[in-house]
């Protein structure tokens, strides 16, 4: 029979049956996973169950002890001898009684932590009380005693602390059970569970449990690895196989100095809770194993007829990625990958074309521009957006030109503009056109942001600390900047078009570049443009009414962010700013005096302004409209 298929549809359908096979595998393993599921939660009730008969049996332990130390508590003979004061007569009273209830360990403390008796040190060489921290929970005890694990001379012990009443407390007597590798199997012959009891500390060593030596070091090699915490389950390898691991807080003395914490370490070997079910898993795998032969022999055939078309597909991907379009596939075959072949080719074509012309369009306009016009389409009309139009210019160009070569001309204007739209471009701006020296920026089309006045000011003085870097070489340029609703959009004609932002605000932008010379600043900005940057500090120059308008414009010197201004600078602005009022007012004598007296350095053209303004008011005289506005009739 012949399998061969024109359509990749029909492949696929192959292909699919095979997968069905490898589903029904999966979910025969998934099932396989659900009974090891229920295995590890028989496990997990069975160390809780465990847990609850460990706490039961620190419990009992308790109640003995307190029991034992109640009787002792209790017993006329034993409160004479406390009466002697005679350590010697006291510690055999105490060995006496712990024979007798079968304790490890009993002490007699005095009601301020002096430990009288101790019957581990009947020679009195106790380094320090194992019973301060038990005594203070007791005293803040309902019932005057408390129970704890302490260590004494490393070993632990479970003690009980109860006062003894002569008939006031005068002392505290102290009982305890050992915990040792016995306490640990008798928990173990009893749940069937592997006990280890651990001080938490660095060390993590455990002090007694029902483990082998061996099996005890890879106990703390495991709890150093994962991490855990006490109150947690997880799974601790021991010798190469998982056990199951609850690790069960013993509840430790209340007050300011808890004591010691131990916990206890419940664990039961996942293996050989697995293994009814790891014998199912095993007869699942066989029928999984059966099923992915099937479907890999399958997917081989299928995949001789696939693999070449969609490697070649690949490879032309790859080269699509590295910018190469000259490279068409060739897929023999008229079935679904023969056609995605055509189309792929045919994608080549569009996006060569597509990168031709973005390059061509990077090259003649900012690559913002460029994406606007590729995204949008290529068609006259245009926007009203809110943008700040930045114009700059190179004073004394002229006298500039006459000092060097028309090469030297070309080479020295590349350098300048290059330099000056990298600040523009790194600011966010856009060089919207260069005019010979000039440069014409635009900050919010044809991408908008919050801060674009801001941007803009950034940019003009970057302009000029940039060209101030280059010594005195450098040329000195002046920038003019505007706030302002235009139109942005493509201008021009049908054939030939220019995305340009045109409009009032422009023209003003560009006013204001050209009275830096006459103001003897660098950068001048509108009152507009000086609203819309807050956090800065701007100087007034003066009210002026440039060619075109009629309307009056506050016009402003940029000095920097508020907190780089100094509180010199901010006092010398305070005083300017007087002066300046004072000749709005048409009091010129304290206009001048102001404008003297606080013209520092760099200041000398504007102080010359206003200087030669006022000789000729006062030949003059005021008119009678006087509002202190400057009337520029000259571009």
């Amino acid at each position: 029979m012949n399998l061969s298929f024109r359509s990749f549809r029909a492949r696929l359908l192959v292909f699919v049956l095979g997968l069905l096979i490898l589903v029904q595998g999966a979910v025969l393993l998934a099932v396989g996973r659900a009974n090891g599921s229920e295995a590890r939660r028989h496990v997990d009730e069975a160390l809780e169950l465990t847990a609850r008969a460990f706490g039961r049996a620190l419990a009992v332990r308790t109640r003995i002890l307190a029991e034992k130390a109640h009787l002792l508590s209790a017993d006329f003979a034993f409160k004479q001898a406390v009466a002697t004061g005679e350590p010697d007569t006291i510690l055999s009273t105490l060995e006496n009684h712990r024979d007798r209830v079968d304790a490890s360990v009993m002490m007699l403390l005095t009601m301020d932590d002096a430990l009288l008796v101790d019957t581990l040190h009947p020679e009195g060489h106790a380094q320090a009380c194992p019973l301060v921290r038990p005594v203070r929970s007791a005293e803040q005890s309902e019932f005057g005693e408390a129970h704890a694990v302490e260590f004494v001379d490393g070993v632990p012990y479970q003690l009980v602390v109860v006062p003894l009443f002569t008939p006031e407390p005068t002392a505290w007597i102290g009982i305890g059970f050992r915990l040792d590798d016995a306490f640990a199997a008798e928990l173990r012959k009893e749940t069937g569970t592997q006990v280890s009891l651990v001080r938490w500390d660095d060390a993590r060593e455990p002090f007694a449990s029902t483990l082998a030596p061996a099996l005890r070091a890879d106990l703390v090699r495991g709890l150093a690895a994962t991490g855990a915490l006490p109150g947690e389950s997880l799974v601790v390898p021991l010798a190469s196989e998982d056990h199951v691991t609850w690790m069960v807080p013993v509840p430790r003395a209340e007050g300011p100095e808890p004591g010691t914490q131990v916990v206890a370490i419940l664990q039961r070997s996942l293996p050989e809770a697995l293994a009814p079910y790891l014998e199912l898993r095993g007869f699942l795998l066989a029928i999984f194993a059966v099923g992915l032969g099937v479907s890999v022999a399958g997917g081989v055939l299928l995949a001789a007829r696939v693999t070449r078309p969609v490697a070649v597909l690949a490879d032309a991907a790859r080269r699509v990625r590295r910018g190469r379009y000259d490279d068409p596939v060739e897929v023999p075959g008229r079935d679904e990958l023969g056609l995605l072949a055509t189309s792929f080719n045919d994608m080549m074509k569009g996006l060569s074309e597509r990168d031709r012309v973005r390059d061509l369009l990077g090259k003649v306009v900012s690559p913002e521009v460029a994406e606007e016009l590729l995204s949008r389409g290529i068609e006259l009309g245009g926007e009203e957006r809110e943008v700040s139009v930045l114009f700059s210019d190179v004073r004394d160009f002229t006298s500039l030109a006459e000092r060097r070569s028309p090469q030297e001309l070309v080479g020295f204007l590349n350098a300048y503009l290059t330099r000056v739209s990298d600040i523009v471009e790194r600011n966010g701006g856009v060089v919207d056109k260069y005019i010979g020296d000039a440069v014409m920026a635009v900050f919010g089309a044809p991408l908008s942001e919050e801060d674009d006045a801001l941007r803009a000011v950034r940019t003009g003085m970057g302009m000029v600390a940039a060209l101030e870097e280059l010594g005195d070489e450098a040329p000195s340029i002046g920038v003019g900047i505007n706030t302002d609703v235009v139109v942005a959009g493509n201008m021009g004609s049908t054939t030939r078009l220019n995305y340009t932002v045109i409009g009032d605000g422009v023209n003003l932008a560009s006013r204001l570049e050209g009275l830096t010379k006459r103001y003897g600043v660098p950068v001048i900005v509108s009152e507009s443009t000086r609203n819309a940057c807050p956090g800065w500090v701007f100087r007034e120059l003066d009210r002026v009414r440039v060619k075109g308008k009629q309307r009056p414009v506050r016009i402003f010197e940029p000095w920097g962010e508020e907190a780089s201004v100094a509180p010199e600078a901010r006092e010398r602005l305070a005083r300017h700013e007087l002066a300046l009022s004072h000749y709005r007012a048409g009091r010129l004598d304290e206009a001048l005096r102001g404008f003297e007296a606080v013209a520092g350095q760099g200041d000398g053209g504007l102080l010359g302004l206003y200087r030669a303004r006022i000789e000729r008011l006062r030949e003059s005289g005021l008119p009678a409209d006087w509002d202190g506005t400057s009337v520029f009739d000259e571009k």
